[in-house]
């Protein structure tokens, strides 16, 4: 019986050490996708037309959601030849970059400079007027 079981140990350990050696082959490849994720968003940056999928990833939406917006006209994109869907880069950016929503320090400054370059007191109310 005891024979039996250092024979168990010792398989259970052969087969750790070999787990242990094909995880630190691994570690190249996890620096290689690493390196190819790079790779991916540099090709983003300098390329000036994107392709359906390619606009999906760049955005960071989900393809049905594109489409949603591509056939609600909502998002621009160009059919060269009716089916397949391409979208400018710099249209995009613009597209993501609409609807600023100010800070609250922006917000404050800007009713100020508006509070001092017209007064609430000299402007027309309109509704019932009073008579004096």
């Amino acid at each position: 019986m005891q024979n039996n079981r250092l024979t168990f140990m010792e398989r259970l350990s052969e087969r750790l050490t070999a787990v242990e050696s094909v995880l630190k082959k691994l570690d190249p490849i996890e620096s290689l996708l690493e390196r190819i994720a790079l790779l991916e968003q540099t090709i983003y940056t300098t390329k000036k037309v994107f392709t359906f999928q390619e606009a999906c990833m760049y955005i960071g939406i989900s393809e049905s959601m594109l489409y949603k917006l591509t056939s609600g006209k909502e998002i621009p994109h160009y059919k060269p030849r009716g089916k397949m869907i391409y979208f400018a880069k710099e249209e995009l950016d613009e597209w993501l970059l609409q609807n600023y929503e100010p800070t609250i320090d922006d917000a404050v400054r800007m009713a100020e400079e508006t509070a001092a370059t017209q007064p609430f007191f000299n402007q027309r109310r309109y509704g019932k007027r009073k008579k004096n």
